[in-house]
């Protein structure tokens, strides 16, 4: 038997090939629910794969015009993720959850895409990072009154300084 730990990825290899079927057939859903069994095998030992085996749930609920789904889906790698620190120590895990904001919106579900996107801006700000405004106009990194360093919230138009009160609208 093939075995990493206590996954049984025989079982993971035939959810794949049951996914892979289910897409070819235009059973999006159904391959959803596949990729999420085959995620749920490596949730315990590997949250990298159950990341990725998650995510093609994603575009498979996407597929399926199934917004609720995509966005349950998005939000439980996020927190899978930060459980596990990666948010903390991998900018290509946060690519990959800032992917999904786009592939969100892509699919025509902007109000998914942006409560998604304003959890993961809370979270970013604990590492000093944010998501660029979805407004698309420039908020200054830093105040221009004191130069401390000034927070971004996704879609937001202005910012104010925590540390002297000056406040300002994007340009």
């Amino acid at each position: 038997m093939f075995k990493r730990k206590g996954v049984d990825e025989r079982h993971v290899r035939e959810l794949e090939k049951e996914a892979s079927a289910c897409v070819a057939h235009g059973q999006y859903a159904e391959a959803a629910e596949a990729y999420n069994r085959a995620a749920a095998a490596y949730l315990e030992e590997n949250v990298l794969i159950y990341a990725s085996y998650s995510h093609q749930a994603f575009h498979q609920w996407l597929k399926a015009g199934d917004a609720p789904r995509a966005a349950s889906q998005a939000n439980q790698v996020f927190q899978v993720l930060d459980d596990a620190g990666w948010l903390g120590k991998s900018m290509e895990k946060v690519i990959d959850l800032i992917l999904m904001i786009s592939e969100l919106k892509a699919a025509g579900y902007p109000d998914e895409a942006q409560a998604f996107a304003e959890k993961m801006d809370h979270k970013l700000a604990e590492f000093g990072l944010m998501l660029k405004p979805a407004s698309g106009a420039a908020l200054p990194a830093n105040c221009p009154s004191c130069g401390a360093a000034l927070p971004t919230v996704f879609g937001a138009s202005e910012v104010k300084c925590s540390f002297c009160g000056w406040s300002g609208r994007a340009a």
